[in-house]
């Protein structure tokens, strides 16, 4: 008891105080988020708290280290405004650093030094210090690792006999035992009689390549057998390997025909391929409706994108439909649709009939056994490494991966590496504890399984066994019921054994713990279930748009987002701005609108991808990103770097009031009880309405119903729950809904298919039926009440929402908003559309003072309003890439005013400018110029052509009419396209720092009457240098990198383009 006590204490000192030297805690202070709204609030948005602050991760790579570019790297990291590090240790990137005398190897004395050093100024700088749970990013492992420990996956040899004698025979192992790296350890040999046209060899194989088609012009496999063959399973090569980037969105229609002797055509399957996921390697089977007399198939495929089938077999053999998904190797979208299929009963293995035979097996591996009449299939199972390894990481540091699924795998992993580090070189200095990129696939055993799976399913494993390897037992129906089972089994395994016991080891040691995305995503487990476990849920975000992995389905929010709201977490952090088109020219105008769109779906905190340490105090410009093109180069050798308080400043003005308060949403959207892939985050969703997911732990111990609305344990309401695709459910889901839904909670869902497990418990299928009964009684009609509550069926969600009289949140920018309260205001965060602009009215369910929280400036305006009742309309115009949050301030005075208007405008494009540029770039004086041109149009030289960094605008500016304090007039200054960043000063004074649109300043204050002095420096990229440098001999160079544009790339446009013009307002 005092150690669970001391443990606890030192975790709530960790997730919340802020320690010595100012380092803040894993998220803010609950108290301060939940407190009324009030005067405090702008000051904290114009200031924002340390705590919100972006965090970046921190990379070494190889051996590429050394302890004066630590302390730079971290004195640039803590100037720059970044609240924290995370740090990791990857490999398999090159050598040969600049700044490197002697490498550094993983693990070693001189690296937990370097790790303490790096550590120890972090706190000095107060940088909050996380570290990543092994060496690399994926995912937990290390040498120390040993085959006891790794995950293990089921495998198995097939060996046919004909019964009727005593059968002698040395029963071969799975293939996968000749490896000795595999360690294969045997389980059982189970045997059952060969179904009707199982044989093991396909009636057709083949590969292809198909280019993207149409309905009307398919791509057709025309597959003509040499006689007639019934054909029960289409099996195909992984999804993934199909088209990688759209693994997760395959837009894939499936139609086979069976055409008979007589010419005629019989469709005996049509489906659509299921979502799958990146790391997806197995095969996809489908089944087919039994057809007699066919020796001609017909295989139709209209797929989107081209595609690439190294493998299609068609079988006799009766399989499960996408069984590789279902029984968790992979994670695939379920087809339940799939279970009601024409074949016939005798392709099936009877579940009464399979036998354990493991005691005929001898340790020679002879097998002996009286074999009953007939044709017998035996099954010779054990269980492999699956030989995953954590990386990328330093060889040296490089091992197996740990067990996920009982917690003895944990456990040592942890003790070796972040608990060791802990309790030695980094004690009192480790506040958190990252579990990075699920990379290491799946896991289907564990050496307790039986018993696990007996305890969740509460029935026998063993007499289910081929399930596992896609044969059909009994039928189709009760093969899934089965599958359901063993996937909640797994899910409960990974919930608890890994992510479970890391939590529990990490709050020992009073550390935090911070979770990425795994579940759901990677792993065929609840998306959501493991999250509770987490201090800080994260997912992550690409850019730049164009990129594949910018897909939401690729990388969903929304899913960690629901986790975070149903387990009580405030912070919703990302991998932020990750990428694998490094191009040295990102924008930070493009990096904002993609976190404004990740924003929209929930994300709140940032952690940058990536800082990567540069080795030397000395600048080796601008240094390198992993030695690779991932990742966006967050360095101090950018040009850019001097002015990251300005981007990080309105990262975490967003953060303040993204995290403060509580989410407004309309509906909690169940996700079922089957344990599949996540919802397509494309659903089309009623426009004007937000929704959270909820998964099943929650709805069982967290969501109750109060005042008629559903609610979590933290007070976030949701008028109605919905229940999309019921699938099947089991029985305590279904009397939870009975519960709720009596004490008022309203529900819209159709009736279950059926009960989703096998468990023989004799009151099972009586509680369903039970529970079925009281939510969809028999009487016709869409509404059926049940105490306080009621059902709705037969109905769309659109429907369903304006039979209650909800109304729409928001009208008039689409789904680019999100909606925040705490007593004392609301306020919604609105952004322009996705590289575009908005400018219209957008109507509000809010009243109060409207007023505009400018999150690039912390300026705070009130806007003039329109009130209808309880909605209010305001005029809204928005930049491309720009957002605000739209504060609504109860029970504060309305002012009646007019927004100022634009009496008078001065061009100064074709003013006489000064450009100045630094020494030693071949620009040998400023230039005089009257025309704003790129700076590759202005300069005469090619090297000069191609500066990259900070140059100097200069101009003049007579102001005839300002007249001092009786003058009311308002001087804007917009300087239109900026390429990239231009810091404004106005005799002397600096203005504003501008690094997007609208590249304007209020410059009223900072004028006189008479003649002014105008400045603008301009930043750009290091693009155009590293192009020019890229061309030259490396002896001639002024940059390093290790990846970057070519010699023949051509220049991009830099510097202050215009127009600038002065906008005179009344």
């Amino acid at each position: 008891m005092k150690r669970t006590f001391f443990a606890t204490l030192v975790l709530f000192q960790t997730l919340f105080a802020v320690a010595q030297n100012n380092v803040v805690g894993a998220v803010p202070d609950t108290a301060l988020l939940y407190r009324s709204f009030g005067a405090e609030d702008l000051n904290l948005f114009r200031v924002p708290d340390k705590s919100f602050y972006p965090e970046t991760w921190f990379h070494y790579v190889n051996g590429n280290v050394d302890k004066s570019g630590i302390t730079a790297d971290l004195e640039a990291i803590a100037a720059s405004g970044l609240a924290g590090v995370q740090f990791f240790h990857g490999g398999g990137f090159s050598d040969g650093w600049k700044g490197v005398s002697e490498p550094v190897y993983c693990l070693s004395d001189k690296w937990e030094d370097l790790v303490s050093h790096t550590a120890r100024e972090a706190q000095r700088l107060g940088l909050r210090f996380t570290m990543q749970n092994c060496p690399g990013w994926a995912m937990s492992g290390g040498p120390w690792i040993d085959y006891d420990h790794t995950m293990r996956h089921l495998t198995y040899s097939r060996t046919d006999i004909q019964g009727g004698a005593e059968v002698a025979l040395n029963l071969p192992k799975a293939p996968q035992a000749k490896e000795p790296s595999c360690d294969y350890r045997d389980l059982m040999v189970i045997a059952f009689p060969t179904p009707l046209g199982d044989t093991q060899e396909p009636l057709y194989s083949g590969r292809f390549d198909f280019q993207a088609t149409t309905p009307q012009n398919p791509n057709v496999i025309d597959i003509r057998l040499p006689r007639p063959a019934v054909a029960r399973s289409l099996e195909f090569s992984s999804i993934n390997s199909f088209n990688h980037p759209f693994c997760v969105d395959p837009f894939i229609d499936v139609m086979v025909e069976a055409i008979d002797v007589d010419g005629k055509s019989h469709i005996v399957l049509q489906t659509t391929m299921p979502r799958s996921n990146w790391q997806d390697s197995h095969t996809i089977t489908l089944s087919l409706s039994e057809q007699p007399r066919c020796s001609h198939y017909r295989v139709n495929i209209v797929n989107r994108h081209s595609m690439h089938i190294s493998s299609v077999k068609l079988l006799s053999a009766a399989r499960k439909q996408n069984w590789e998904g279902e029984a968790g190797w992979t994670l695939r979208q379920l087809h339940a649709e799939a279970d009601n299929l024409r074949q016939n009963p005798e392709a099936y293995v009877k579940q009464s009939q399979i036998l354990n035979l493991t005691e005929c097996l001898h340790s020679d591996g002879t097998f002996r056994w009286n074999a009953p009449a007939g044709n017998w299939t035996l099954l010779r199972i054990g269980h492999i490494n699956t030989r995953r390894k954590n990386g990328p990481a330093p060889a040296e540091a490089t091992g197996w991966e740990c067990n996920k699924l009982d917690p003895s795998g944990a456990t040592l992993h942890f003790q070796n590496y972040i608990g060791r580090m802990a309790k030695g070189p980094l004690k009192g200095m480790l506040s958190n504890m990252l579990m990075d990129s699920w990379e290491c696939y799946t896991q289907t055993w564990t050496q307790n399984m039986p018993n696990e799976f007996q305890h969740v399913a509460r029935y026998p494993l063993e007499g289910w066994m081929p399930a596992l390897f896609g044969y059909v037992i009994d039928n189709p129906e009760t093969t899934a019921k089965f599958l359901t089972d063993w996937r909640r089994t797994l899910n409960n395994l990974y919930v608890n054994n890994f992510f479970g016991q890391m939590s529990r080891l990490a709050h020992e040691h009073g550390i935090t713990c911070t979770y990425e995305t795994a579940g759901g995503d990677i792993t065929p487990a609840d998306p959501m279930e493991y999250y509770k476990f987490a201090d800080v849920p994260m997912c992550e975000f690409w850019q730049p748009f164009e990129n594949f992995l910018h897909n939401f389905n690729y990388k969903p929010i929304r899913p960690t987002v629901s986790a975070a709201r149903m387990y009580g977490k405030p912070r919703v952090s990302a991998e932020s701005f990750t990428s694998f088109v490094l191009t040295w020219d990102e924008h930070w105008q493009m990096l904002r609108d993609v976190a404004n769109q990740n924003m929209l779906h929930g994300l709140t905190h940032f952690v940058f991808h990536t800082y990567t340490h540069n080795p030397g105090a000395t600048k080796y410009f601008p240094g390198t990103s992993f030695g690779s093109n991932i990742g966006t180069p967050f360095l101090r050798g950018q040009t850019w770097w001097k002015h990251m308080p300005a981007f990080t400043s309105y990262l975490a003005r967003c953060t303040y009031l993204l995290e403060r308060g509580k989410p407004v949403s309309s509906v909690l959207w169940y996700l079922g009880d089957e344990y599949e892939h996540k919802p397509d985050q494309y659903y089309p969703f009623p426009v004007g309405f937000r929704y959270d997911y909820c998964n099943t732990d929650a709805l069982l111990n967290r969501i109750g119903v109060c005042d008629g609305k559903w609610t979590t344990p933290d007070g976030i309401t949701y008028p109605l729950m919905w229940i999309p695709r019921t699938g099947r459910l089991h029985p305590e889901t279904l009397e939870r809904l009975v519960a709720l839904v009596r004490q008022g909670g309203i529900l819209l869902a159709e009736a279950p298919l059926g009960i989703s497990t096998l468990s023989d418990d004799a009151d099972q299928q009586e509680r369903f039926r039970a529970a079925l009964s009281l939510l969809w009684p028999t009487s016709a009609g869409d509404v059926h009440p049940l105490g306080k509550g009621f059902v709705l069926s037969g109905m769309t969600i659109e429907n369903a929402l304006r039979h209650l009289g909800l109304q729409p949140d928001v009208q008039g920018i689409g789904n680019q908003w999100l909606h925040r309260r705490t007593e004392g205001a609301d306020w919604y965060y609105v952004s322009a559309p996705q590289e575009d602009v908005f400018r219209g009215e957008v109507t509000f369910h809010a009243t109060g003072r409207a007023e505009l929280w400018n999150p690039v400036t912390g300026e705070v305006t009130e806007l003039p309003q329109r009130r209808q009742g309880e909605f209010t309309t305001l005029d809204l115009s928005l930049h491309c890439g720009e957002s605000a949050f739209v504060v609504f301030r109860h029970n504060q005075p309305v002012t009646v005013f007019r927004q100022p208007e634009t009496v008078r405008t001065l061009d100064l494009t074709a003013c006489n400018w000064t450009v100045a540029f630094p020494e030693g770039w071949g620009i040998e004086a400023p230039v005089q110029t009257t025309s704003l041109l790129p700076w590759k149009d202005m300069l005469s030289t090619a090297e000069g052509r191609a500066f990259s960094g900070t140059a100097t605008y200069s101009t003049t500016l007579r102001v005839d009419g300002k007249s001092g304090k009786k003058d009311k007039s308002r001087y804007v200054l917009h300087l239109g396209k900026v390429e990239m960043i231009a810091v404004l000063r106005v005799n002397g004074k600096e203005v504003a720092t501008l690094w997007s649109e609208p590249y304007q300043a209020d410059i009223t204050s900072y004028l006189h009457k008479g003649l002014n002095e105008i400045e603008i420096d301009v930043t750009s990229t290091w693009y155009n240098r590293l192009v020019y440098d890229a061309s030259q001999p490396e002896s001639a160079r002024k940059t390093w990198v290790l990846h970057g544009p070519s010699g023949q790339s051509e220049l991009r446009a830099s510097g202050l383009l215009g127009p600038v013009r002065l906008f005179v307002q009344k």
